[in-house]
Protein backbone atom coordinates (compact mmCIF):
# COMPACT_ATOMS: atom_id res chain seq x y z
CA UNK A 1 0.00 0.00 0.00
CA UNK A 2 1.24 3.59 -1.19
CA UNK A 3 1.44 5.92 1.79
CA UNK A 4 0.94 9.63 0.78
CA UNK A 5 1.24 12.77 2.24
CA UNK A 6 -2.13 12.87 2.34
CA UNK A 7 -2.65 10.89 5.56
CA UNK A 8 -1.31 12.59 8.67
CA UNK A 9 -1.03 9.15 10.47
CA UNK A 10 -1.14 5.77 8.22
CA UNK A 11 -0.88 2.23 10.69
CA UNK A 12 -0.87 -0.66 9.08
CA UNK A 13 -1.67 -4.64 10.86
CA UNK A 14 0.15 -3.09 14.00
CA UNK A 15 0.15 -5.82 17.10
CA UNK A 16 1.69 -5.44 20.55
CA UNK A 17 2.07 -8.04 23.57
CA UNK A 18 3.03 -6.64 27.22
CA UNK A 19 5.33 -8.42 28.76
CA UNK A 20 2.87 -9.98 30.77
CA UNK A 21 1.39 -11.75 28.04
CA UNK A 22 -1.72 -9.59 27.32
CA UNK A 23 -1.84 -9.16 23.73
CA UNK A 24 -3.34 -5.71 23.95
CA UNK A 25 -3.14 -4.66 19.86
CA UNK A 26 -4.33 -7.04 16.82
CA UNK A 27 -3.40 -5.77 13.57
CA UNK A 28 -4.64 -2.42 13.61
CA UNK A 29 -4.89 -0.79 10.59
CA UNK A 30 -5.42 3.01 10.80
CA UNK A 31 -5.68 6.33 8.35
CA UNK A 32 -6.21 9.75 9.70
CA UNK A 33 -6.01 12.80 7.43
CA UNK A 34 -4.61 16.26 8.73
CA UNK A 35 -6.60 18.63 10.66
CA UNK A 36 -9.13 15.60 11.13
CA UNK A 37 -10.30 15.21 15.18
CA UNK A 38 -11.07 11.51 15.60
CA UNK A 39 -12.23 10.23 19.23
CA UNK A 40 -10.62 6.41 20.15
CA UNK A 41 -13.70 4.79 22.10
CA UNK A 42 -14.19 1.82 23.82
CA UNK A 43 -14.25 -0.32 27.67
CA UNK A 44 -11.31 -0.38 29.77
CA UNK A 45 -8.41 -2.84 28.40
CA UNK A 46 -9.44 -1.96 25.04
CA UNK A 47 -6.40 -0.92 23.48
CA UNK A 48 -6.69 2.50 23.52
CA UNK A 49 -4.05 4.12 25.33
CA UNK A 50 -1.86 1.57 24.05
CA UNK A 51 -2.41 2.95 20.86
CA UNK A 52 -1.58 6.30 21.76
CA UNK A 53 1.61 5.21 23.10
CA UNK A 54 2.70 3.81 19.76
CA UNK A 55 2.23 7.08 18.18
CA UNK A 56 5.72 8.76 18.84
CA UNK A 57 7.59 5.19 19.70
CA UNK A 58 7.18 4.97 23.85
CA UNK A 59 5.35 1.91 22.91
CA UNK A 60 7.25 -0.35 20.24
CA UNK A 61 4.85 -3.30 18.71
CA UNK A 62 5.15 -5.12 15.18
CA UNK A 63 3.97 -3.29 12.45
CA UNK A 64 4.31 0.08 10.40
CA UNK A 65 3.30 3.80 11.54
CA UNK A 66 3.74 6.07 9.57
CA UNK A 67 3.40 9.89 10.76
CA UNK A 68 3.18 12.88 8.19
CA UNK A 69 5.12 11.03 5.57
CA UNK A 70 7.51 9.36 8.12
CA UNK A 71 8.33 5.92 8.78
CA UNK A 72 8.53 6.05 12.47
CA UNK A 73 12.16 3.55 13.32
CA UNK A 74 14.82 3.61 16.06
CA UNK A 75 16.37 6.55 13.11
CA UNK A 76 13.50 8.79 12.97
CA UNK A 77 11.63 8.77 16.63
CA UNK A 78 13.22 12.20 17.04
CA UNK A 79 11.45 13.34 14.13
CA UNK A 80 8.47 11.69 14.51
CA UNK A 81 7.96 12.88 18.25
CA UNK A 82 8.33 16.59 17.24
CA UNK A 83 5.34 16.06 14.87
CA UNK A 84 3.02 14.05 17.81
CA UNK A 85 2.36 15.90 20.89
CA UNK A 86 1.26 13.63 23.65
CA UNK A 87 -0.85 14.59 26.29
CA UNK A 88 -1.34 12.21 29.18
CA UNK A 89 -4.74 11.54 31.03
CA UNK A 90 -3.13 13.07 34.34
CA UNK A 91 -1.38 15.72 33.91
CA UNK A 92 0.74 15.38 37.24
CA UNK A 93 2.80 12.85 34.66
CA UNK A 94 3.64 15.57 32.77
CA UNK A 95 4.17 18.27 34.87
CA UNK A 96 7.52 18.59 36.78
CA UNK A 97 8.71 21.80 37.51
CA UNK A 98 8.88 25.10 40.06
CA UNK A 99 6.50 26.95 37.38
CA UNK A 100 3.91 26.61 34.52
CA UNK A 101 6.44 28.60 32.10
CA UNK A 102 9.62 26.44 32.72
CA UNK A 103 7.19 23.21 32.29
CA UNK A 104 5.89 25.07 28.84
CA UNK A 105 9.28 25.68 27.66
CA UNK A 106 10.86 22.27 28.71
CA UNK A 107 10.19 21.17 24.96
CA UNK A 108 11.54 23.81 23.16
CA UNK A 109 14.33 23.94 25.15
CA UNK A 110 14.95 20.40 24.77
CA UNK A 111 14.62 21.12 20.81
CA UNK A 112 17.77 23.60 20.91
CA UNK A 113 15.85 26.27 20.06
CA UNK A 114 17.05 29.98 20.75
CA UNK A 115 15.99 31.91 24.24
CA UNK A 116 14.02 34.32 22.42
CA UNK A 117 12.27 31.43 20.23
CA UNK A 118 11.61 29.20 23.54
CA UNK A 119 10.49 32.76 25.05
CA UNK A 120 7.95 33.31 22.16
CA UNK A 121 6.95 29.79 21.53
CA UNK A 122 5.47 29.72 25.21
CA UNK A 123 3.92 32.89 25.51
CA UNK A 124 2.15 31.56 21.96
CA UNK A 125 1.13 28.29 23.97
CA UNK A 126 -0.18 29.64 27.26
CA UNK A 127 -2.49 32.01 24.86
CA UNK A 128 -3.68 29.68 22.61
CA UNK A 129 -4.81 27.57 25.85
CA UNK A 130 -5.80 30.47 28.14
CA UNK A 131 -3.41 30.26 30.65
CA UNK A 132 -1.33 33.61 29.86
CA UNK A 133 -1.17 35.21 33.03
CA UNK A 134 -0.21 31.78 35.01
CA UNK A 135 3.31 31.23 33.47
CA UNK A 136 4.91 32.19 37.37
CA UNK A 137 2.27 30.13 39.16
CA UNK A 138 3.92 26.36 40.87
CA UNK A 139 1.52 24.02 38.48
CA UNK A 140 0.64 21.81 41.58
CA UNK A 141 -1.39 24.96 42.56
CA UNK A 142 -3.65 25.01 40.35
CA UNK A 143 -6.69 22.84 39.62
CA UNK A 144 -7.12 20.04 37.58
CA UNK A 145 -9.01 22.05 34.75
CA UNK A 146 -5.71 24.51 34.65
CA UNK A 147 -3.41 21.71 34.76
CA UNK A 148 -4.55 19.89 31.99
CA UNK A 149 -4.64 23.18 29.92
CA UNK A 150 -0.98 23.43 30.85
CA UNK A 151 0.13 19.97 30.16
CA UNK A 152 -1.58 20.64 26.57
CA UNK A 153 0.47 23.82 26.50
CA UNK A 154 3.63 21.74 27.03
CA UNK A 155 2.75 19.88 23.95
CA UNK A 156 1.96 23.33 21.76
CA UNK A 157 4.69 24.60 22.19
CA UNK A 158 7.22 22.38 20.35
CA UNK A 159 4.59 22.69 17.48
CA UNK A 160 3.37 19.61 17.04
CA UNK A 161 0.77 18.41 13.61
CA UNK A 162 -0.96 15.86 15.46
CA UNK A 163 -2.83 15.75 19.06
CA UNK A 164 -3.08 12.83 20.80
CA UNK A 165 -4.78 12.84 24.06
CA UNK A 166 -5.98 10.38 26.68
CA UNK A 167 -8.99 10.98 28.49
CA UNK A 168 -8.73 14.85 28.47
CA UNK A 169 -11.98 15.17 30.46
CA UNK A 170 -11.31 12.61 33.21
CA UNK A 171 -11.44 14.51 36.75
CA UNK A 172 -12.74 17.25 35.50
CA UNK A 173 -15.67 19.34 36.76
CA UNK A 174 -18.56 20.73 34.37
CA UNK A 175 -17.43 24.19 34.41
CA UNK A 176 -13.83 22.98 33.51
CA UNK A 177 -15.13 20.12 31.20
CA UNK A 178 -16.60 23.01 28.62
CA UNK A 179 -13.66 24.95 29.24
CA UNK A 180 -11.48 22.22 28.08
CA UNK A 181 -13.99 21.08 25.10
CA UNK A 182 -14.43 24.69 23.96
CA UNK A 183 -10.61 24.74 23.36
CA UNK A 184 -10.16 21.75 21.62
CA UNK A 185 -13.09 22.72 19.40
CA UNK A 186 -10.59 25.90 18.56
CA UNK A 187 -7.36 24.12 18.07
CA UNK A 188 -6.56 23.57 14.00
CA UNK A 189 -4.55 20.57 14.70
CA UNK A 190 -5.09 16.97 13.52
CA UNK A 191 -6.50 15.02 16.80
CA UNK A 192 -6.61 11.28 18.14
CA UNK A 193 -8.74 11.68 21.00
CA UNK A 194 -8.78 8.36 23.66
CA UNK A 195 -12.27 9.37 25.90
CA UNK A 196 -15.25 7.44 28.09
CA UNK A 197 -16.78 11.18 27.31
CA UNK A 198 -19.45 10.41 24.73
CA UNK A 199 -20.37 14.20 25.56
CA UNK A 200 -17.07 15.52 24.59
CA UNK A 201 -16.98 13.19 21.24
CA UNK A 202 -20.50 14.29 20.37
CA UNK A 203 -18.89 18.07 19.90
CA UNK A 204 -15.31 17.92 19.07
CA UNK A 205 -14.61 14.63 17.07
CA UNK A 206 -16.08 14.86 13.22
CA UNK A 207 -14.95 10.80 13.39
CA UNK A 208 -14.92 7.58 15.60
CA UNK A 209 -13.22 4.29 16.44
CA UNK A 210 -14.52 2.13 18.04
CA UNK A 211 -11.86 -0.21 19.94
CA UNK A 212 -12.77 -3.48 21.88
CA UNK A 213 -9.96 -6.14 23.12
CA UNK A 214 -7.39 -4.76 21.35
CA UNK A 215 -9.21 -4.30 17.33
CA UNK A 216 -10.90 -1.36 15.73
CA UNK A 217 -14.62 -3.34 15.63
CA UNK A 218 -16.35 0.08 14.37
CA UNK A 219 -15.16 3.22 12.72
CA UNK A 220 -17.47 5.93 11.14
CA UNK A 221 -18.56 9.70 11.88
CA UNK A 222 -19.95 10.23 14.82
CA UNK A 223 -22.95 10.71 14.49
CA UNK A 224 -23.70 7.85 13.08
CA UNK A 225 -21.68 5.94 15.82
CA UNK A 226 -23.67 7.89 18.50
CA UNK A 227 -26.85 6.81 17.17
CA UNK A 228 -26.23 2.74 16.48
CA UNK A 229 -27.53 1.59 19.48
CA UNK A 230 -26.23 -1.80 18.94
CA UNK A 231 -22.98 -0.86 18.92
CA UNK A 232 -22.75 1.55 21.52
CA UNK A 233 -24.58 -1.49 23.76
CA UNK A 234 -21.97 -4.06 23.16
CA UNK A 235 -18.75 -1.96 22.90
CA UNK A 236 -19.29 1.29 25.52
CA UNK A 237 -22.11 0.15 27.87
Amino acid sequence: MAITHEKMIEIQDLWFEYPNKRIALKGIDLHIHPGEKTALVGLNGAGKSTLLLHLNGILNGHGTIWIDGIRLTANTVGQVRALVGLVFQSPDDQLFSPTVFEDVAYGPIYQGLPPEEIEARVRMALNMVGMQDYGDRAPYHLSVGEKKRVAIATVLSMQPKILALDEPSAGLDPRARRSLINLLKGLPHTMLIATHDLGLVEEVASRVLVMSEGKITADGKTEHILKDKETLQKYLL
